[in-house]
């Protein structure tokens, strides 16, 4: 693209905005920061019941008055959020989100208590009630969130209209990337296309698609595009395009955000820096780190021990079931491939017959169907082999609890990529040597992201996201969805 590309866009009235353009956008944004704001106060209003009842439980009597103390806290906690970009919130990831929530709060939280001492009215304040509306908050507000969302989406009040500026596949691509991840909030109502060939004919999802040849003679081009924000693949447009909608933004855009490639939409654990006004990124992978993985050894050591004891009756039960079933071992174990590439005994409660290889080589064979569903993705549905307990420990993750004692050896974490067998491998081509860099999981993006339900290229593109942009937000989240995933018992077979 050449200047005189940019003399045409650069026309008479595309400086000003009409009052209407201006009143979408902000409309768009003002109605999902409304959502995001009135959950916000329903879910420290819950916490904050829930905080009351359990003094009640304490035999402390209902005490209405000790909600006035709360309401401080939620206002101000709320404008951190403002100040924090957490409304409306769009492009910003779930880790990201559940980082800010929890950091906000808790600073929120900590003020409250110390200026409760430093004025000297500290017998004025509940500090029970307060560390628990804390603590329920913690885990209502994510939670909240994601209904609002979800609520918003069905009701089409969520998001805003973005237009994809790039070329043919790479714009397909990311046109389907934002459609499966509306949760970002960038709902794509055109795509611009600069591709001479093989130029993008996806009309569906009530996307239009415009040429370049369309974009030259607009006067506006968010107006044409029905959207005021862009995601411009920068690999893809001429730079002379890019470099004069970043200087003059003259198109009608209220908002651009380049991306530099879109071969996978990642982080890929890069942060930005100014140097005097030249951008400047910095690839850095924090599994790498020997004190990020002391820390993250640190806390599987803790919750193992931890968990382990409170779980310990359960585990007991499981066993004496299985012992009066089976009438044989309960235990299984099986080689999987962990980090350096070393090969280790994965533990597991048998879910399954003895005679299991036999049974699934005999049912593969009279059952082509089973063949192709167990050549792609090495699982089956209706498995055979699986008794009926085994089914039930299985649907719920149980069976694989007794790999807390791999954590504990230092096999596995309770949070990683998963622990694959050796057959496997040549699907991971060369993203398997990422996956040696960590020990694999208990659980991890794969559990929380539809188990069996994904497809193998899905499983290993997981995988080596999550020892890319590994932070302690990351498990932390993992953790607390899979709680949900698993009672939701979504993909388990």
């Amino acid at each position: 693209m050449n200047m005189e590309v940019v003399k045409l866009l650069r026309l008479p009235g595309q400086k000003e905005m009409s009052s209407g353009h201006w009143s979408r956008f902000f409309t768009d944004r003002v109605r999902s920061c409304l959502m995001l704001i009135l959950m916000d106060a329903i879910s420290f209003s819950l916490a904050a019941f829930l905080a009351i009842l359990v003094r009640v439980l304490f035999h402390d009597g209902w005490r209405f008055e000790l909600y006035p103390q709360v309401i401080p806290v939620m206002m101000v906690s709320m404008v951190f959020y403002g100040l924090g970009g957490l409304y409306p919130a769009f492009g910003l990831s779930e880790v990201t989100e559940l980082k800010k929530l929890v950091t906000s709060t808790s600073v929120v939280v900590l003020a409250f208590a110390a200026m409760s001492f430093w004025v000297r009215n500290a017998e004025d304040y509940s500090r029970l009630t307060l560390s628990l509306t804390w603590i329920f908050s913690l885990l209502l507000l994510p939670a909240g969130r994601e209904l609002a969302r979800s609520l918003g989406r069905h009701l089409g009040m969520w998001g805003e209209a973005v237009a994809i500026v790039g070329s043919g596949s790479q714009s397909e691509w990311a046109l389907e990337f934002f459609l499966r991840n509306s949760t970002l909030g960038f709902m794509p109502t055109s795509i611009i296309d600069f591709s001479e060939k093989d130029r993008v004919t996806l009309t569906n999802h009530g996307v239009q698609v415009l040429a370049s040849e369309d974009v030259r003679l607009s006067k506006n081009l968010a107006r044409l595009s029905g959207a005021d924000t862009a995601l411009i693949i920068v690999s893809d447009v001429p730079y002379d395009f890019v470099n004069y909608l970043a200087d003059h933004q003259q198109a009608g855009f209220k908002q651009l955000i380049l991306i530099p490639n879109l071969e996978q939409i990642s982080s890929y654990g890069v942060n930005a820096f100014d140097f005097g006004g030249v951008l400047g990124l910095e690839v850095r992978h924090n599994l790498l780190d020997i004190g990020q993985q002391t820390l993250k050894r640190l806390m599987d050591i803790v919750l193992v021990v931890v968990g382990g004891l409170l779980i310990s009756p359960l585990l007991g039960l499981v066993y004496l079931i299985l012992k009066l079933e089976l009438k044989d071992d309960v235990f299984f174990r099986h080689t999987r491939v962990g980090m350096g590439g070393q090969e280790f005994s994965a533990w597991k409660f048998r879910t399954m017959v003895a005679d299991a290889d036999i049974k699934l080589k005999e049912y593969l064979e009279q059952n082509p169907e089973a063949r192709v569903e167990w050549d792609a993705t090495h699982k089956l549905k209706n498995d055979p082999r699986v008794i009926w307990f085994g089914r039930f420990l299985r649907r719920y993750s149980i069976d694989e609890l007794p790999q807390l004692w791999n954590v504990l050896k230092g096999e596995m974490s309770l949070i990683g990529p998963r622990p694959i067998v050796a057959e496997e491998i040549h699907h991971y081509g060369n993203r398997f040597d990422p996956y040696t860099w960590v020990r694999p999981g208990i659980t991890g993006l794969w559990q929380i992201s539809g188990r069996s339900n994904t497809t193998y290229e899905e499983r290993v593109s997981l995988d080596e996201y999550y020892v890319r942009n590994w932070s302690i937000w990351l498990d932390i989240y993992i953790f607390s969805r899979t709680i949900a995933i698993v009672l939701q018992r979504r993909g388990a077979y």
